[in-house]
This record gives C-alpha cells, sequence and structure tokens, in this order.
C-alpha cells in the first residue's frame, strides 16, 4: 500500500473552524451550541460531558471515556462547533460508544452522533446517524436502531417502562434548531433511575433576516422567462478500512474527505464491508480521505497514515481509494476511538 501522508499543524477543529478565502460569512452567527452527553436520572444524579459553543468558547471539547460508577462507561464524547466551508456555521456532538447500565433497562451504542448547519441567510438543517444502539428491558424486549431515522422517530418501551426518541428535532420561536440524536426517557417504572439521558445535542439559530416592509405602491409584476439550471453533476471519494490481520471490512470508521487546501468536504462511516462514499460537485483540485475516528477495538493509523491522496475526482465518477486503511486491534495500535489530530499535507505525491 502507497503511504498515507499527513496535513502538519491542521486540526480537525480548525477544519471546522475556518472558512475558505472568499467564502460569505453569515451574519452574526451567535447562538450554536453542542453537547456530546448528558444524563439526568433521579433526583441527585445529573452528568454533562463535553460542552462547545460558538463564538463564545470553547468551540471543542473532547472526553476519550467516562465511567459513571456502576452505570457504566461512554467513550469517544466529543462536541464543536465553528465556521462551516460553505460560509455558515455548524455544530456536532455524540460518541463513539455506549456502555449503561440503568437497572429497568440497559442502553448500547456504537457510534452516534448529530450535526446542525447554518448557511448565511438560511434556517438551520440537520442530520443524524446512529450505529448498532440497543435498548434491551431484562426478560421482555429489546428494540435495535441504526441508520439515520427521520426526524422525531419514537420507540414505545414495554410496560410503560419510557419511550426512546431519535433525530428529535425541536424549533424555538425564533427559528433556532435543536436537534438530539438519541433521547432515552425512563418512567416512574425505573424506580430511583427515572429521567433522562440524551447522546449528541446541537443547536443552531436561524439567519433568516426580517422581512422588509411591503411598499404602499403596487408594482405591477412582469413574469420573466425561466432560464433551466444547469445539471452539476456529483463525483464520489469511496474510502475503504479493513482489519490489519484477518484482511476483513471493519464497521464504523468515520473518513472525512478533504481538499488539497485543508477544507473538510463532509464525512461518511464505513458499513459492514469497510466502505463508505462521501458525494459532492468536485472542483479543478486533488482530495484526500482521511481517517477521523475508529470503532472501539481498534486503534487509529499512525499520524504519517492516517490520510491517503491525492485523488482527482470527475463529475459523475466514482474514486475507490487504491488500497484500504489497515486498522490494527487496539492492543498494538492507538487508544480505541481516539480522533485523528492532523489532515493530509496538500502536496502532490
Amino acid at each position: 500500500m502507497s503511504p498515507h501522508k499527513a496535513l502538519p499543524a491542521v486540526t480537525l477543529a480548525a477544519v471546522l473552524a475556518v472558512a475558505l478565502p472568499g467564502s460569505a460569512q453569515a451574519a452574526d452567527p451567535t447562538g450554536f451550541a453542542a453537547t456530546g452527553f448528558t444524563a439526568t436520572l433521579g433526583s441527585t444524579l445529573q452528568i454533562t460531558e463535553a460542552r462547545a459553543a460558538y463564538p463564545t468558547g470553547p468551540v471543542r471539547a473532547d472526553v476519550s471515556s467516562a465511567r459513571f460508577s456502576s452505570l457504566g462507561t461512554v467513550a469517544g464524547i466529543y462536541a464543536v462547533t465553528g465556521e462551516h466551508r460553505t460560509g455558515g456555521t455548524a455544530a456536532e456532538a455524540g460518541v463513539a460508544s455506549t456502555e449503561l447500565d440503568l437497572t429497568a433497562t440497559t442502553l448500547s451504542t456504537g457510534s452516534v452522533s448529530a450535526r446542525c448547519v447554518t448557511e448565511p441567510d438560511s434556517a438551520p438543517t440537520a442530520r443524524v446517524r446512529v450505529n448498532d444502539a440497543v435498548v434491551a428491558v431484562p426478560e421482555s424486549a429489546r428494540v435495535n436502531v441504526t441508520g439515520s431515522p427521520q426526524p422525531n422517530t419514537t420507540l414505545e418501551l414495554p410496560g410503560g417502562l419510557g419511550r426512546i426518541v431519535l433525530n428529535e428535532q425541536v424549533t424555538g420561536a425564533d427559528g433556532s434548531l435543536t436537534v438530539n440524536a438519541l433521547r432515552l426517557t425512563l418512567g416512574e417504572g425505573a424506580g430511583l433511575l427515572a429521567g433522562d439521558v440524551v447522546i449528541g445535542s446541537v443547536t443552531c439559530p436561524s439567519l433568516v433576516p426580517p422581512p422588509e416592509e411591503e411598499e404602499q405602491e403596487e408594482v405591477e409584476e412582469v413574469e420573466e422567462p425561466t432560464e433551466e439550471e444547469p445539471v452539476v453533476e456529483e463525483g464520489v471519494l469511496i474510502s475503504v478500512a479493513e482489519d490489519a490481520d484477518a484482511g476483513h471490512g471493519v464497521k464504523d470508521v468515520v473518513f472525512d474527505v478533504v481538499d488539497e487546501r485543508g477544507a473538510l468536504i463532509d464525512t461518511c462511516t464505513t458499513d459492514a464491508s469497510g466502505r463508505c462514499g462521501v458525494a459532492f460537485v468536485p472542483g479543478d483540485r486533488t482530495y484526500y480521505a482521511c481517517v477521523s475516528q475508529t470503532p472501539a477495538g481498534y486503534g487509529m493509523p499512525a499520524p504519517d497514515e492516517v490520510c491517503d491522496g491525492p485523488y482527482r475526482v470527475a463529475p459523475g465518477a466514482e474514486v475507490t481509494i487504491h488500497e484500504p486503511f489497515p486498522l490494527l486491534r487496539a492492543e498494538t495500535g492507538t487508544e480505541a476511538g481516539d480522533e485523528a489530530e492532523t489532515l493530509p499535507a496538500p502536496a502532490e505525491r
């Protein structure tokens, strides 16, 4: 496999927090917030891990692992906010894995994330990803969820114990949007642990300008002929990860696609085959595929092997990286679930 490259001194947070030259800036983009994990259980237990806000800061927070007494462990908790590559602003939060025993039920997950973006003069949009979420009620039922659930997908637990809400979206009176990737609500049947667990919560304000006052004089509208917008074809850069020893694909590996200047294009998460793709409208530049997060049990690649490229992607074409990323088991690599700290150098090989 050809050696992977690394961009020096460009962190993942910096990619999100620095807009590209010439991009339009949102007017007064305040009110962006992200929280990786919260729990309010019973009358005394209140937990908040990894909080970020823009522009007040901190714009990024990371907790590698948090153990909550006998309840269990949450790993890879993160929250990040900052200016988006298109000139808007974004907030993202989530976890790499969850293992909690709440007595009346258990909650385990793979990677879970929520992301919202507000472009200049626009309302916020959102995206949620849930991998291998399992809520089990002993001797009763199991609820399994993987994928990108529709907004406010609600699943009731048996016996009135509580409910799970996926991709919970709440629009404020000011047009702001709050998105919770996963909310587990336990009722009185849970005893002393009745309450809420929220994984991946983000808030983005609306940047839609106020409506202009209508003029008193009526102006006759002249219908102008419409022009068909040109069709812009997307290209796809496909990333691949495999177990370095067994040779099979590795699921839940998060890849970032960046351009030669270090600007983040988008992210994707591998399926069971170890593959995922990022679709985008390619420009006249080169692109890199970078491992930004690995699932539990695997370590991150070495810093000089975290990214692969450069690749040129033509409109309408699918480009697969030359060789899969070989991931080592955690005991022979770095700590599982860590995120990449650098992105690939734009220098051509």
